[in-house]
């Protein structure tokens, strides 16, 4: 699991580094800043970390990247927990992304008249949903494996039941 997070960074870095970083001349590194937009991503964390604050979801939160650790070992009801605040955090981060982007969409139709700002004003609103997307697929593989963990833990108890009723039936 951990390398598929590796694989969707690395992979959204040499996206955007050939997307935006390849210049007439060449390659152009000082391109790739028109991906960069600070504001855009503390919205989405104003948008999610208040949800991870309330009752103990953090906690759940933690335990959930802790599970990509094979050898983290945990109850049932944790991973459940975990499972959760995950799915909810992707639920949150897609909908900060799309809300962010339409108060900016917004935003720019008041101020159509000026031209100028209209591609940067897009291109902000834009990247916001481009963050939340990021951001979601980031949580796939932490609701992959949260997934897992309850499929083994329910194969582990039907094993269980299974050796439980043969030992009934000898006796």
């Amino acid at each position: 699991m951990i390398m598929e997070i590796i694989s969707i960074v690395l992979g959204v870095i040499l996206l955007g580094a050939a997307q935006y970083g390849y210049g007439g001349s060449g390659f152009d590194f000082s391109r790739l800043i028109y991906l960069i937009d600070i504001p855009s991503l503390i919205i989405l964390l104003i948008f999610t970390v208040p949800m991870l604050l309330r009752g103990g979801a953090w906690r759940d939160f933690m335990r959930a990247w802790k599970l990509l650790d094979k050898n983290y070992i945990c109850h049932l009801s944790e991973v459940r927990r975990a499972l959760d605040v995950v799915e909810m955090m992707q639920k949150q981060v897609i909908y900060a992304g799309v809300i962010s982007a339409l108060l900016t969409f917004i935003t720019v139709l008041h101020n159509l008249s000026d031209l100028e700002s209209l591609g940067p004003s897009l291109a902000v609103a834009i990247l916001t949903v481009l963050y939340a997307m990021i951001f979601e697929m980031l949580l796939l593989p932490l609701q992959l494996e949260a997934k897992r963990r309850i499929i083994d833990y329910m194969g582990v108890d039907t094993d269980m039941e299974g050796t439980a009723g043969t030992e009934e039936e000898r006796i």
